[in-house]
């Protein structure tokens, strides 16, 4: 008979090689268009100093990154960093680690659909091309990737694949009468992979690695093509300098900038530098991904610093070299024309000067615009898994329907995978399908993802910094007590800079998106509600409670003749009915009566002075526990009826100044005396442990009022 092992499979868990080619599509995705953006943004043939910046920017936040996924290793990220390091706070912690998990969540629909949406545009491209005009060939150009990686990863089920694939066309020339092509060409994508991740997480993984090498093959033989232009050709130096078109002193710092000018390194300004790093900064991807997956590792002290380091010098090292490239070898007319595809025209470029061949350079562009689409499905795969892990931390912590994490037949959580997609359709319905819209937002959404991922690393550092590491970022500097990397504060500048640059130039774009924030965050608290209601009722009911057995400090009476007695652990009835005698006795002896009885007791079980007024009927109050329970229960055993009894309860605050409990008690006992402007009354204290020259130190600080030490204990 086989063991219990034997029976029930192990999870399958993924190598650091498998999670790098899992995420890396989605940051090595950014060169292929944010060459794009910082040319429209005025950057001009600045923008290699600019996105390399950005690149090593990136590696800097590493360490950051790191240290917190080894923290929690968790999956969740910034949403897990939050939660963790307010963990003292209860229930604002969950609020507060909510809103940043709805940031996240949006972020994630709205990468996904911006790349499948950059991948119908490139499909709709490559087949009038290839194929000519046509939705036919749109559609039958789209199936192919999906019907291949389909048979590929499930080669006994290639009838039912062809199949799918084909209903799914089908689907999709019905629906190409009230849609462009370009969304059209996502239906085949999408089906495929829903289908592999609904499979699980290794056929996904195969398809995306398979992705990312064939993309780093065509990326790496273009890159080293373009090196040999640049030896060949040279470089026009002067053009660099001066740039291209009219002088433009004042260059707009939103996507309006007039496409005819391509500023020089001389007339880049700081204004349109700044803006071209705002640009650049939040069209970066892929770092929060990595945080989503450690879970899924096989071991993630070893494997999560391994593929950070892996994505980002891979993304540094092609990155910057194609931003090189473009711009030291394509001419500015070829610059302003093509500036949506960048990297194609220089494919164009290097197959053309290479070979002499115009058909060459075709066919090398050609390569480069589908290795571009492939690589988008690869970053829409890295989203599904991203996205797959945030939804669970915070469905464990009900911020979602439980249901939601119920999985199928082979263990996968298919519903998270329609989440993802369903949200995506919600975003486009929203947005109008605007590529500038959803541009608009992607940015935001992914700026406050890094800027909430920075805060919450500095919260970590704030109240979790005594935990032991097994990693510490470096370069560390003191600020309010607190430890920080300088990476840290750079990266809170950057992005509170593009954050802020992108609402100047975007603040119609973006108050549609903060109303759909809105929404979300209410969908969340209502699954809050039906999660949570119970604890909640509880914690309300305990709330009203204190607020209805409480009465306020002014009722305490100061103009009334009051006897304040202090009581501690011991003693205390036989205190509190001293008290009562003596307020009895000297309201028969003055002739003025004595109307309260003040029992004054410090305590850690509160954080403020709470006053309680006792009866003999009173029930126990919401809030008082330990020592505080018996005090109030012998309380109400002799409660005079004639005089006004009152238990005070304030805060323990004993500091390093304090010689022991005892003075701290005295202290507290002043301070409350002072608060309440106790004059001409009477103060009780036992004598019990108490030394003689501490009595007579604390009548000298109880001004106006009569001390009254009682022993506690026969003699």
């Amino acid at each position: 008979m086989g063991s219990e092992a034997d029976e029930e499979p192990s999870r399958p868990r993924l190598s650091w090689r498998e999670g790098f080619y899992l995420v890396g599509p989605q940051p090595l995705s950014t060169p292929y268009f944010v060459s794009g953006f910082l040319l429209a943004a005025g950057v001009g043939y600045a923008t290699p100093v600019v996105q390399v910046g950005l690149y090593v920017l990136l590696l800097l936040l590493a360490p950051l990154y790191i240290e917190a996924v080894l923290l929690t290793l968790s999956n969740g990220g910034t949403y897990m960093m939050t939660r963790y390091a307010l963990g003292h706070l209860g229930k604002l912690a969950v609020a507060v680690s909510a809103f940043v998990g709805v940031i996240i969540s949006i972020s994630y629909a709205v990468s996904t659909l911006a790349c499948l949406l950059a991948y119908g545009a490139h499909i709709t491209a490559l087949s009038q091309v290839v194929l000519g005009t046509g939705t036919i060939g749109v559609v039958a150009l789209s199936a192919l990737p999906a019907i291949g990686f389909g048979i590929w990863v499930t080669p006994g089920e290639w009838r039912y694949v062809a199949l799918r694939q084909g209903l799914i066309a089908f689907v999709a020339l019905l629906f190409s009468a009230v849609v462009p092509d370009m969304i059209v060409a996502t239906f085949a994508p999408i089906g495929l992979l829903l289908r592999l991740n609904n499979l699980g997480l290794k056929p996904s993984v195969r398809v995306s690695k398979a992705i990312f090498l064939v993309n780093l093959l065509i990326i790496g033989a273009t890159i080293a093509a373009g090196y040999v232009c640049l030896a060949l050709q040279g470089v026009d130096w002067t053009l660099v300098w001066s740039g291209y078109g009219r002088a433009a002193p004042a260059v707009p710092l939103d996507a309006t900038f007039d496409i005819g000018i391509i500023p020089g390194l001389a007339m880049i300004s700081a204004p349109i530098l700044l803006a071209g790093v705002g640009n650049g900064v939040l069209s970066a991807t892929g770092v929060e991904t990595v945080m989503n997956i450690p879970e899924e590792l096989e071991n993630p002290q070893r494997d999560v610093p391994k593929i950070y380091w892996a994505m980002l010098l891979t993304l540094l090292v092609v990155g910057g070299s194609l931003a090189l490239q473009v711009f030291l070898l394509l001419p500015p007319e070829v610059l302003l024309s093509r500036s949506g595809d960048l990297v194609g025209a220089l494919g164009y470029h290097v197959g053309t000067t290479l070979t002499g061949f115009s058909g060459v350079g075709g066919a090398w562009q050609a390569a480069l615009v589908a290795s571009a689409a492939l690589m988008l499905i690869g970053a829409v795969n890295a989203g599904l898994a991203g996205s797959r892990g945030l939804w669970l931390a915070m469905t464990r912590d009900n911020l979602l329907p439980r249901a939601l994490i119920t999985p199928n037949e082979r263990g996968a959580l298919a519903r998270l995978h329609w989440l993802l997609l369903a949200a995506a359709l919600l975003l486009g319905t929203q947005s109008d399908w605007n590529p500038l819209s959803l541009d608009r937002w992607h940015k935001a959404m992914f700026g406050l993802v890094m800027f909430s991922g920075m805060a919450a690393f500095i919260l970590l550092r704030k109240f979790k910094g005594e935990e032991r590491r097994v990693y510490t970022a470096p370069w560390n500097i003191s600020l309010l007590g607190t430890r920080v990397p300088v990476a840290a504060f750079l990266g809170v500048s950057a992005l509170s800079y593009a954050l802020l640059s992108l609402w100047a130039a975007s603040s119609s774009h973006l108050e549609e998106l903060r109303t759909l924030v809105w929404v979300v965050l209410v969908l969340v608290g209502t699954v809050v509600l039906v999660y949570n209601h119970r604890p909640l009722i509880r914690g309300g009911y305990r709330y009203v409670r204190r607020v209805l057995e409480t009465v306020e400090s002014t009722v305490i009476d100061p103009q009334q003749r009051t006897v304040v007695v202090a009581v501690g652990g011991v003693r205390v009835g036989r205190l509190v009915s001293k008290a009562i005698d003596l307020a009895h006795q000297q309201s028969r002896t003055t002739g003025i009566p004595y109307r309260q009885v003040v029992v004054f007791h410090m305590t850690k079980g509160v954080r403020s002075e709470f006053v309680y007024r006792i009866t003999q009927d009173s029930i126990r109050p919401e809030g008082i526990e330990g020592t505080t329970v018996r005090i109030f229960t012998e309380l109400t055993e002799i409660a005079p009826k004639d005089l006004d009894l009152y238990l005070a309860l304030v805060p323990h605050k004993q500091t390093p100044q304090h010689k022991s409990v005892l003075h701290a008690a005295f202290d507290a006992l002043v301070r409350f005396h002072e608060a309440h402007s106790f004059k001409g009354h009477m103060t009780m204290i036992g004598t019990y442990g108490v030394k003689p020259a501490d009595i007579e130190e604390l009548q000298t600080r109880l001004k106006d009022t009569t001390l009254v030490p009682v022993p506690l204990f026969d003699d």
